[in-house]
């Protein structure tokens, strides 16, 4: 065993791996910003784009782009990724200059309540100890997300290539997370430790660098999560709900903050999670052992947790350099990508426990019978963290049962897919229970409370790719999102949603990881606070559940989670509400935006809106979704950090011994069912996309459930007569009810009907999985992550205060001098919360506002201009154009239509971009081709007939043809006065002439005027 003094070899390992795993993060970190996209005109980016022209080829073997188009697509992702990284930064720089105060606030706050006359110095080093966790903690975060935001272009770019070179770049950035995370911390544990290794209480000052990683880990979790969800929330029911638009359109203003917090949040936010439980682990295990052992034994129990992480970092690189050198297929689908990871990560997993052995064997001797208890304790801890993970896996991957039957739910509606993901989540806390609690027995039964916290470092020995397989994930989804806001062809957008579904998928079995790991750690903590408090070892004390305090302090630290869930929740919903009012005023102050055709070229190129702004204006709802995630943090980050410090000193150390595992046991169940619930709801979402995309197999043929995504995608299966598209049409899975289905469509359908059904189909079931995604992603991003920063923030915090409960003396509760600290800072803590909730909410009440008259002026100003355009329509029509119109044709309605609606979009005039500035005819143009779509019904009403879809594209194309061309009659181009508008108003809704009602009676099959109304 390791001698008294041999503070050196203690840390070594810890040191070696720590140094090691920064330079990779380094190299990482310079391969990827190295390689810039071609964009430019240089003669090797040309030929590159010359390269890739010729190699690049879809399914059927045709080129997907000319040279031109790649430089095109570059340019576009490129100019996105300079826009979220932009934003991710100024985030982070907001939210960090709120937690320098509050970092510095809690170190002054250390210094004055560990002050003891035995230990002067005790609360000043527990400061620094928490200064230096908050700032390494925070740069951890600060580093993944810088990467990230430079690795979304180039994952995008790869992904040209070969779906491999894009899995490279982005795990290689995921890798720069989880080395920086694991480097960082046990570099600044280590040499913390070799700073204090002297003083007798120098792991109750290190318990203080946990402190600072939790800190700052909850803040960033929350705010993060917020931001995300905000955004995510947003862009949704605005632009996937409400317009029908695609999810990452380069129109709807809320995707760049999307994919701004998708960094800021799944990033930033987790590298920060999974910092303070690796360090807390270690801290813990490192407590113990010097709390119940002496002499050689001691010294060797503190430094296992260091070796077995230095060891597990070092292994956990092999797993790395496996995903991104094994082979990869094109056409890898879900399960052979998953495949690619689990190789590494069960890789690194083996070679753990043979450095366990190792380690265990080194530092206790091989043929001592405690070397391999412990040994044992780490590999429980490991075989429960990979029980944990595969299990979530198995709950939301969209290849198995549980998140297909959510899918399947979307035919009944939104309600079903909501009742059936919360179910989904709440059975996914069985099997993890059961195997942390094995874990916990077992681990009890080898080492004692000591193997318990050790099996925590186990657990988290394989974080160097663990956490690597969580942080790609944002990074391939980004790269999704700028694909298709940069409009690249299918193929390639086909690669970077593979690796997106791949993404989701580690991304719910990471927060699994995360939540496991944060229960066996917390644990440690708790286990570390009692010894430390006097709770047990020195005392005649018990926490039993007969001492009315403890129990008081279960039911309170139950209550806590469920309490902080629906604050963050609240929280998203409230940042959330100004995303959707600002993108709506958006839409409503350019509606041009939503007209335009989805893929055409104008739909990346900004618009000047009705006045005189350019649309989409992405910066404001980045600026939004910021100033509302840094306000709405505070809120919930305060009562986690003050809940245990009231109880502590109100119900003493029993009872916040009570609260912190009533705080356990709900927050580890709440947690598992938000993230899994969440997990499940949005890959029910990205089946439903992919089927509609793809189609499902189905014996030799292909079917869809939930209908095409686009019309695109119909043409890819359509030949030249409907029974040709019998292998994508909505049908039953067996193939007799397909084949009644096939007779039913070529007797009755044309191909444009089945095209228009299916589109119908696929909108109705994807709003049901969108809404449930919606529901979920504050679940999965936002409370249930954040929940387990909770319970290790509590149990950290309890653990720096505990010399203050020990020497106060009030382990019962209700002591002389306890309650009134707890009422004071409780009643300080409760006024400035007010206080600053009634400044945010006054500041929010203003904004909307501000909002709600800017968008009710846009739209009684766009009202005005239709109802004198509407007026003027119905003024051009005829009574006996409503009988001529029943008998004739798409084009002989639009010689009878087209003129009023050139007469009515005549009378509408655009703002320029301020009052003396008039505006220009284009954009006259633009705004006056828009009333089209608006007024042509109410010429189909007084016709009293009704066009299709495609002839009302028809007339519409035809009267804008015309208005290009200036072949309008003359009408004075004037705006109306309100007068006219009025009474413009009062003629639209006039009821139409006889003729006109007569001829809106249906007919029948076979009368004249029959094909007109379809």
């Amino acid at each position: 065993m390791l001698a008294n003094n041999d503070i050196g070899t203690q840390v070594s390992v810890g040191i070696a791996g720590g140094v090691l795993a920064v330079i990779v993060a380094v190299y990482f970190y310079w391969s990827i910003t190295s390689s810039a996209l071609p964009t430019n005109n240089g003669a090797q980016a040309a030929a590159e784009r010359e390269e890739l022209a010729r190699t690049c080829v879809d399914e059927d073997g045709k080129a997907i782009g000319t040279a031109a188009d790649f430089q095109t697509w570059f340019r576009r992702v490129e100019k996105l990724q300079v826009e979220i990284h932009g934003g991710a930064k100024a985030f982070l720089f907001a939210e960090y200059r709120y937690l320098v105060v509050f970092c510095i606030l809690v170190a002054a706050a250390l210094c004055g309540i560990l002050y003891q006359e035995s230990e002067p110095l005790a609360g000043l080093f527990t400061a620094i100890c928490f200064l230096v966790g908050a700032l390494l903690s925070g740069s951890a975060g600060y580093v993944g997300m810088l990467v990230a935001t430079e690795a979304n272009s180039r994952t995008a770019y790869q992904c040209t290539k070969s779906m491999k070179a894009g899995l490279e770049v982005s795990f290689a950035s995921g890798a720069v997370m989880s080395n920086s995370v694991v480097g960082f911390g046990i570099l600044g544990v280590s040499v913390l430790y070799v700073i204090f290794s002297s003083e007798p209480l120098a792991w109750q000052y290190l318990s203080g660098f946990g402190f600072g990683a939790s800190s700052i880990a909850l803040f960033a979790r929350v705010g993060g999560g917020i931001f995300t969800k905000a955004a995510d929330v947003g862009a949704d029911l605005v632009g996937k709900v409400d317009s029908g638009i695609p999810e990452d359109d380069p129109r709807n203003p809320a995707t760049i903050a999307d994919n701004v917090g998708d960094n800021v949040g799944d990033v930033a936010g987790m590298g920060a999670d999974l910092f303070e439980s690796f360090v807390g682990g270690i801290i813990a295990t490192a407590t113990l052992a010097v709390s119940q052992s002496t002499g050689d034994l001691a010294n060797a129990e503190v430094a296992l947790p260091f070796w077995v992480a230095g060891f597990g970092i070092m292994v956990a690189l092999i797993g790395t350099v496996i995903v991104r050198t094994y082979p990869l297929p094109n056409k890898a689908d879900l399960d052979r990508l998953l495949l690619q990871i689990n190789l590494g990560i069960f890789t690194s997993a083996f070679l753990v426990v043979i450095m366990s052995i190792v380690a265990c064997g080194v530092l206790f001797g091989f043929e001592n019978e405690l070397a391999w208890r412990y040994f044992g304790c780490l590999v429980v801890g490991l075989v429960a963290g990979l029980v944990v993970g595969s299990f979530t896996e198995y709950c939301t991957s969209y290849e198995k049962d549980p998140t297909r039957y959510i899918s399947e739910s979307a035919k009944f509606g939104t309600a079903p897919v909501i009742i059936m993901g919360l179910g989904v989540g709440m059975v996914s806390v069985t099997v993890p229970t059961l195997a942390l609690c094995a874990a916990i027995l077992g681990c009890n039964a080898l080492g004692g409370l000591y193997g318990v916290s050790l099996s925590s470092v186990g657990l988290l020995a394989t974080l160097g790719i663990t956490l690597a397989t969580d942080a790609y994930g944002p990074v391939a989804d980004n790269a999704g999102g700028i694909a298709e806001m940069a409009g690249m062809h299918e193929s390639i957008r086909g690669r970077t949603d593979a690796l997106d579904s791949l993404g989701n998928t580690t991304a719910a079995t990471g927060k699994g990881f995360a939540i496991g790991s944060a229960v066996l750690t917390s644990v440690g903590l708790i286990a570390a606070f009692l010894q430390q408090s006097g709770v047990i070892g020195g005392t005649n004390l018990s926490a039993s559940l007969d001492k009315p305090v403890v129990l008081a302090g279960v039911l309170i630290g139950a209550m806590l989670p469920f309490v902080f869930a629906a604050l963050t929740m609240l929280s998203v919903n409230k940042a959330a509400q100004a995303i959707i009012a600002e993108v709506r005023r958006q839409f409503s102050a350019c509606p041009e935006l939503l007209r335009l055709e989805e893929g055409s070229d104008e739909i990346y190129e900004p618009h000047t809106g009705s006045d005189g702004k350019s649309y989409p204006n992405s910066a404001n709802c980045v600026a939004i979704a910021t100033t509302s995630a840094v306000a709405e943090m505070v809120l919930p980050g305060v009562a986690a950090i003050f809940a245990p410090v009231i109880v502590g000193f109100l119900l003493g150390t029993l009872g916040l011994a009570g609260l912190l595992v009533g705080a356990l046991s709900s927050g580890f169940m709440l947690a598992l069912t938000m993230s899994n619930a969440g997990g499940a709801w949005d890959n029910a979402k990205k089946w439903v996309e992919k089927c509609a995309r793809e189609g499902e197999d189905h014996a030799a043929s292909k079917f869809t459930k939930y209908g095409i995504k686009k019309g695109s995608v119909f043409n890819s299966f359509d030949a030249t007569s409907v029974k040709s598209i019998m292998d994508f049409a909505p049908i039953a899975t067996d193939e007799a009810a397909a084949a009644v289905m096939q007779e039913h469509l070529a007797d009755t359908f044309t191909q444009a009907n089945l095209k228009d059904e299916l589109l119908d189909l696929y909108h109705n079931r994807h709003s049901a999985v969108v809404n449930g995604d919606t529901v979920g992603d504050p679940f999965k991003d936002t409370s249930g992550p954040a929940l387990n920063i909770l319970i290790k923030l509590m149990s950290v915090i309890s653990l720096v205060l505990a010399p203050a409960f020990k020497n106060l003396g009030e382990h019962e509760g209700f002591g002389p001098t306890g309650w009134w600290i707890a009422l004071i800072v409780a009643v300080v803590i409760a006024i400035l919360c007010i206080v600053f909730v009634g400044c945010v909410n006054n500041a929010n009440r203003a904004s909307q506002d501000a909002l709600s008259n800017d968008l009710n002026s846009q739209k009684l100003e766009l009202w005005t201009k239709e109802a004198v355009a509407r007026s003027t329509v119905m003024a051009e029509l005829k009574a006996e154009d409503a009988e001529d119109a029943v008998a004739t044709a798409v084009d002989q309605i639009a010689a009878i239509a087209v003129p009023a609606l050139l007469a009515g979009v005549l009378k509408v005039e655009a703002r320029g971009a301020t009052k003396d500035v008039p505006a220009t005819a284009e954009e006259t143009f633009k705004l006056r081709e828009s009333f089209f779509a608006t007024l042509l019904p109410s010429i189909e009403n007084r016709l009293g007939m009704s066009l299709s879809k495609a002839g009302r594209k028809a007339v519409i194309a035809k009267a804008t043809a015309e208005l290009a061309a200036g072949s309008s009659p003359v009408v004075e181009d004037k705006a109306a006065p309100a007068e006219e508008a009025a009474a413009a108003a009062a003629t639209a809704a006039a009821p139409a002439p006889a003729a006109a009602e007569e001829a809106a009676t249906p007919l029948a099959d076979g009368e004249p005027g029959a094909g007109a109304q379809a």
